[in-house]
């Protein structure tokens, strides 16, 4: 195994094994056997043992060089054991809930489990990893992980990820709603899964924030309550009744247990970009949007989409006009070739050389369009819906003539599956004995890559790349792609279904011979977290310069260093 480096996050975890004798097939080597998953990650680890399964844990660590031993300790060594004995020794009944596991949930595993923020305050005082963020994950986690392969490659490459140092943060997984002030009855003889207790993650002044209120709140807590809790009945109550304000997220004891909010590790461009806006023309009731760029025959063209709707703060879509229909329209312009400023008046592209038709529908216009070259040719690929004989969206691609203001050999293309939605399909040229071909990325999740068989105008996939790389599973788009180096680049995004929706981007890099994914970036927007498009995209000197938008409006030429994003993660 390569020596990790560049680490972001520590992970702390436990093996202290409470229990005289073995339950639910789960023994020592089960135990360990899933501890394997998490050490194969390469994650860097922080761990402690008890003195009985020291030299176990010492061996198995010989093949991993991101674990380190922290300390080795008896469960009643713990600062909660000791006030667990203390308290009983002074006379002071402590009982378990009544309604528990009983082979499993002794005082001894109470106690393991309520000492979690120990751990990770000591690890947070030893620092080896040398992080700024640390996470509890339980030492057999990887149990309850349906999806494996994906699940712990997430946790490797969030053990790398850019994570926001400038607000502190504390993030806990949860299941069931914010417990009542004063109303313990819940949390006395039942679990109560507000958190789900095995994964963690903040900044060190958060978690040492959360170890300070168990130093001050457990012992009066069990003087009160008389009962020895579960680890997250007592993070409930400390919620209820502390102020104590951790940030919880959606989840439950699978995979998503340990999918942290995007925004926490999305890198924020707003205070590196070059920021142009274009004199847009004014048409009524329309505003304009995202733009697409490309270069042919030493000249630069710039589409722009316009659209009658304007989205509220609350990400309600509030359409401009009495007829309950989104309408789309395209302007032309040409740039200068440095400065990439038009260098003539915006145009309206012709609707009606489309040539095909129009069926009617309550979206009307190419939307999105994506230029580019083939051939000596402005091309363009758009997703539409009063042109399509289904009903839904369907893509349509042909010629694009800026200085005629009009399209030509357009043409429906048939998607290669049965489905309600197309867009998003990346136009990509790829050479082939000598030959330059015309193929578009259909879909990231598995990589799809399609050309048009023009006999039956139906996309068809040639080629294939499986991927698990975290988030890629809703990944689309973007914008086409430009050499940079060694690769073909372009950026993706994916969204949050959330009102209003949030839009996140990654850089990809793709190998230019066979189009295999090889890098991608850390995700990152350009102004805020929200609505925000980007599907135009060159390259200037030592800058990427991209064409976005926020809000489906406020369209921007913004130019930020090719070093502020760098393609960080190899596609495994």
């Amino acid at each position: 195994m390569n020596k990790p480096t560049n680490f972001t996050v520590t992970f702390v975890t436990s093996f202290i094994d409470v229990y005289e004798t073995q339950f639910e097939d789960k023994s020592v080597e089960w135990r360990f056997d899933k501890f394997r998953d998490i050490a194969e990650t390469g994650i860097p680890l922080c761990v402690y043992v008890d003195t009985t399964n020291y030299i176990i844990l010492q061996h198995f660590a010989r093949d991993y060089p991101n674990i380190r031993i922290m300390k080795a300790l008896t469960i009643w060594q713990t600062e909660v054991g000791r006030m667990v004995h203390d308290i009983r020794k002074e006379g002071h009944e402590i009982t378990l809930p009544q309604w528990r596991n009983e082979p499993k949930d002794i005082d001894e595993y109470m106690i393991l489990i309520n000492s979690k923020t120990e751990f990770m305050a000591d690890a947070i005082t030893k620092n080896p990893w040398k992080t700024d963020h640390f996470a509890w994950i339980d030492f057999s986690i990887s149990y309850v992980f349906h999806n494996k392969p994906e699940t712990l490659r997430y946790l490797e490459v969030l053990s790398k990820r850019s994570i926001k140092s400038n607000n502190p943060f504390l993030l806990l997984p949860g299941c069931w709603d914010r417990l009542s002030c004063d109303f313990v009855e819940p949390i006395m003889d039942n679990v109560y899964w507000r958190f789900c207790g095995g994964f963690i993650l903040g900044d060190a002044v958060s978690i040492m924030d959360m170890h300070k209120r168990y130093q001050t709140y457990f012992l009066g807590f069990l003087k009160q309550c008389k009962k020895l809790v579960w680890e997250v009945n007592f993070w409930a109550w400390l919620e209820a009744n502390t102020g104590w304000i951790p940030t919880w997220y959606k989840a439950d004891h699978n995979d998503c247990i340990i999918h942290i909010p995007v925004d926490k590790f999305c890198i924020d461009l707003s205070e590196d970009l070059v920021i142009h806006t274009y004199d847009y023309p004014v048409i009524d009731t329309y505003e304009p949007m995202q733009a697409s760029y490309v270069e042919v025959n030493g000249r630069h063209w710039l589409n722009t989409r316009y659209v009658n709707y304007w989205y509220l703060e609350s990400g309600h879509c509030h359409i401009k006009q009495s007829e309950d229909i989104i309408i789309t329209k395209n302007l032309t312009v040409e740039l200068d070739g440095d400065s990439l400023i038009p260098i003539r008046p915006f145009a309206e592209m012709r609707e009606d050389t489309i040539g095909l038709h129009s069926y009617g529908a309550y979206f009307y216009g190419l939307e999105d369009i994506r230029l580019y070259e083939f051939n000596d040719e402005i091309r363009f690929i758009a997703t539409n819906i009063n042109y399509s004989p289904t009903g839904h969206n369907m893509m349509i691609m042909g010629n694009y003539e800026p200085d005629k203001q009009c399209y030509s050999d357009c043409r429906l293309i048939e998607p290669p599956y049965q489905s309600w939605c197309e867009k998003n399909w990346i136009p990509i040229m790829h050479s082939n004995n000598g030959r330059s071909v015309e193929k578009f990325i259909y879909k990231w999740h598995p990589m799809e890559i399609g050309q048009v068989n023009y006999t039956t105008n139906k996309l068809e996939i040639v080629s294939q790349y499986q991927i698990r790389e975290p988030e890629f599973h809703r990944v689309r788009g973007s914008t086409p792609f430009v050499r940079l180096g060694e690769y073909l680049v372009g950026i993706v995004h994916f969204s949050e279904c959330v009102l209003p929706r949030r839009y996140y981007h990654i850089l990809v890099a793709l190998d230019p011979d066979t189009l295999k994914p090889m890098k991608y970036s850390n995700i990152f927007h350009f102004l805020h977290v929200g609505i925000e498009f980007c599907i135009g995209l060159t390259i200037r000197d030592d800058d990427y310069v991209c064409w976005i938008s926020k809000w489906d409006r406020e369209p921007a030429m913004v130019r930020f260093p090719i070093s502020k994003i760098p393609l960080c993660f190899d596609f495994l």
